[in-house]
């Protein structure tokens, strides 16, 4: 008997399979686009509450952020330039709580709406082309 169970167990042996823990997946790091024509990037630590694509490459967004309005809006020009974008005309609107600008490149143009809404650290972005 003895004899028969040496043979068995190295047989069992053989059939164990090393098994490896499978990695967790990364996280996603891409930022979150606030439009997809432009490929504007969300502004850094804020929190997307709504967003719609329209036709045509246009988009709208509501986001909370702690960052002040002008501070956000350098943001987007800052990338928008670097894009290749050149800003036209500059408007600030009701007491300095909405800025519009409208931005060309080649023959394309679009117009983009930065609202706060009050004095809160919520915000709407509007991209129309």
């Amino acid at each position: 008997m003895r004899l028969l169970f040496v043979p068995l167990l190295l047989l069992l042996s053989s059939c164990v399979l090393m098994v490896q823990p499978t990695p967790a997946p990364e996280p996603d790091r891409s930022p979150t686009l606030l439009n997809s024509r432009l490929g504007l990037p969300a502004y850094p630590g804020s929190r997307i509450l709504k967003r719609e694509e329209k036709s045509g490459g246009s988009s709208e967004v509501q986001f909370e952020s702690t960052a002040d309005l002008d501070r956000i809006y350098a943001y987007f020009h800052d990338f928008l330039s670097k894009a290749g974008w050149s800003r036209w005309t500059l408007e600030r609107k009701n007491q300095a709580t909405k800025i519009e600008a409208r931005y060309q490149r080649n023959n394309l143009s679009f117009k983009l709406e930065l609202d706060q809404e009050g004095r809160s650290g919520r915000y709407k972005l509007g991209i129309d082309f």
